[in-house]
This record gives structure tokens, C-alpha cells and sequence, in this order.
């Protein structure tokens, strides 16, 4: 069987098995519109993360919030285990290995909300100088490793070191598998070999720049791309709070806190008279506090009624 690990091409050309397919796909794409006169347009996105302005995911786990959930659980094993003299120093090792993310500190995350990819896909659909076209939905705003690991500190008071990419995969994850594999965390291990594999290329200086603009030249969206600093903070924010690291999966539950999560924001919005985004991690943990109880995942009942919740 094809193994990701065992995957090497020249650098910058693939990174893995899915950038692989989908270029086959695209040239397939290109033969059928050519033989068969298919009408069809290529959409390609970027890393997309959840909607810009709240940072809903629908309960995704996957690619950016992998990351960010490995880093809030690791940092909730530490607190835990504060006063248990066995527990301790495990949960710190843990942690220490656990809260490292692969990259230069100068390269470039293109990271797209998905409200921006889902209007791109319905505009398309009714513009015909669309067909036979490839139409990045990205941003030209790309967020650095550094200011990544900067806001992760912030929201979730996790300090998270960078590594050199190629040491990381070649010698690094190698040892950090078999210290959580001995310390009985084989699960976290998979999880950090996985992401490994998608962010140690990524995260490497000189990824090849998704060109942007015929997304609105072409398909009529919005100039002003959405702030990928600020998605960013409230992807942190999401996984964090609505989500708790991953650990809330129930669709009813994910739908009924995304709901609260939603009209909390705008309340806080309403009440500060900014955005969210825009707001210090702690002042707006202070604002969260006053709207929602975070154990019930409840809007307060003073809150509810002058929101207008039902």
C-alpha cells in the first residue's frame, strides 16, 4: 500500500498524496472539457478554516483545528494534574512534546474562511467567463507561523515552540511517537504524526503563493478578503470554547452551542460596538463571562432576555 510518510517528490512540487490527486483530477477536469465540451469551472481553496466573523466549524476536528485541540488538551492535562506527584510529570511531558508545531517562523498559511469558499461556489454557478477557468479562493492576507503560535498563546494561554520542518519529521516526530507510545498515549502520538505530515511542509519557508484576484475579477466577490489574523483568532476561540477541544461531537449539541455561540457574539458586538475579532483574548474572556455560563454552554437569563433569545 502507498504510504504518506514514504511519499518524496522534488521540493515544492507536491507535498503530499492529496495535492497529488487533486492535479490529476484538475488534468482529467481539462481532458473532458476539451473532448467532451464539459462546462465546468475549477474552484481551488486554500486551507479553509471556519466562518470568518464566529469561527464556526460545524464541528470539524480536522486540519487547523487538529493542532489547536492537541495544544488546549495538553495544556488541560497539566492543570489537572497539579497536586498529584505521579501525575505531574507526565502530564508536563506530555505537554512538551506535544506543543510543537512544525515551521519557519517567516512562512506563509494561506488560510480562507469558508463563507468566503461557499460564496465563490455559488457565484459561479451562474457566471459563464467562468468555465475553463482555475479560480483561487484564498486570501492575500497569509498569516506566518509566528503569528500563529503568538495568538495561540493569547486565546489559549499555550505556549507552543517552532521547529525546523525536515528535523521535525525526519528525527523528532520519530521520538515524540515513542515517548507517548511509552507513556501510554499511542492516540495523541497518530494524531501528531498525522498533522506532522500536512503542516511540516506547509510549514516550510518558500511554499509556492496561491494567486488571487480573478475571484473577483471573474465571480464578482467582495475586494476586502477577509482578515486572516482575525479568522484565525476566532478559530482559537471556537475550538476552545464551543467545541472544548474537540471533545463536544454530538451534531445536536455542536448545532445548540453554535446557536448560543452566535448570539453571544452578536451581543458583545452590540454591546462594545466592535467586532469580536477585534477584541484582547482577556477582555473578551470578561465579556464572554457576563453573556454565557461556559459549563452549561447557557446564555445568561438577563442576557437571553435582552437579546431577544426565545
Amino acid at each position: 500500500m502507498a504510504q504518506e510518510g514514504a511519499l518524496v517528490f522534488p521540493r515544492h512540487f507536491y507535498n503530499n498524496f492529496y495535492e497529488l490527486t487533486k492535479a490529476m483530477a484538475s488534468i482529467e477536469t481539462d481532458r473532458f472539457l476539451v473532448e467532451r465540451g464539459l462546462r465546468v469551472a475549477q474552484l481551488l481553496p486554500s486551507i479553509v478554516i471556519g466562518e470568518a466573523r464566529t469561527g464556526n466549524n460545524r464541528g470539524d476536528v480536522k486540519v487547523v483545528n487538529g493542532p489547536i485541540n492537541a495544544f488546549g488538551r495538553a495544556k488541560e492535562a497539566v492543570e489537572r494534574s497539579r497536586g498529584d506527584l505521579l501525575g505531574m510529570p507526565k502530564a508536563r511531558a506530555i505537554a512538551a512534546v506535544a506543543c510543537v508545531f512544525p515551521g519557519d517562523p517567516s512562512a506563509e498559511m494561506n488560510l480562507v474562511p469558508v463563507d468566503r469558499v461557499a460564496a465563490g461556489i455559488l457565484a459561479a454557478l451562474s457566471v459563464s467567463a467562468a468555465i475553463g477557468v482555475r479560480i483561487h479562493l484564498a486570501t492575500d492576507n497569509r498569516i506566518l507561523s509566528a503569528d500563529m503560535l503568538r495568538i495561540i498563546q493569547e486565546e489559549l494561554d499555550v505556549r507552543v515552540r517552532l521547529a525546523d520542518p525536515t528535523l521535525y519529521r525526519n528525527l523528532t516526530m520519530p521520538l515524540v511517537k515513542a515517548v507517548l507510545e511509552r507513556v501510554g498515549e499511542p492516540k495523541l502520538g497518530a494524531a501528531l504524526e498525522r498533522l506532522s505530515m500536512i503542516f511540516g511542509a506547509y510549514g516550510e519557508w518558500g511554499q509556492p503563493v496561491h494567486e488571487v484576484g480573478n475571484d473577483v475579477r471573474l465571480l464578482g466577490l467582495a475586494l476586502r478578503r477577509p482578515d486572516t489574523r482575525q479568522a484565525f483568532r476566532m478559530l482559537c476561540r471556537h475550538n476552545r470554547y464551543v467545541q472544548e477541544y474537540g471533545r463536544v461531537r454530538d451534531p445536536d449539541q455542536v448545532a445548540r452551542r453554535e446557536r448560543a455561540w452566535e448570539r453571544t457574539i452578536e451581543a458583545i458586538e452590540h454591546r462594545t460596538g466592535r467586532q469580536v475579532s477585534s477584541i484582547p483574548a482577556q477582555e473578551f474572556r470578561e465579556l464572554l463571562a457576563e453573556e454565557i455560563d461556559l459549563k452549561t454552554f447557557e446564555r445568561r437569563p438577563s442576557r437571553r432576555k435582552r437579546g431577544g433569545d426565545e
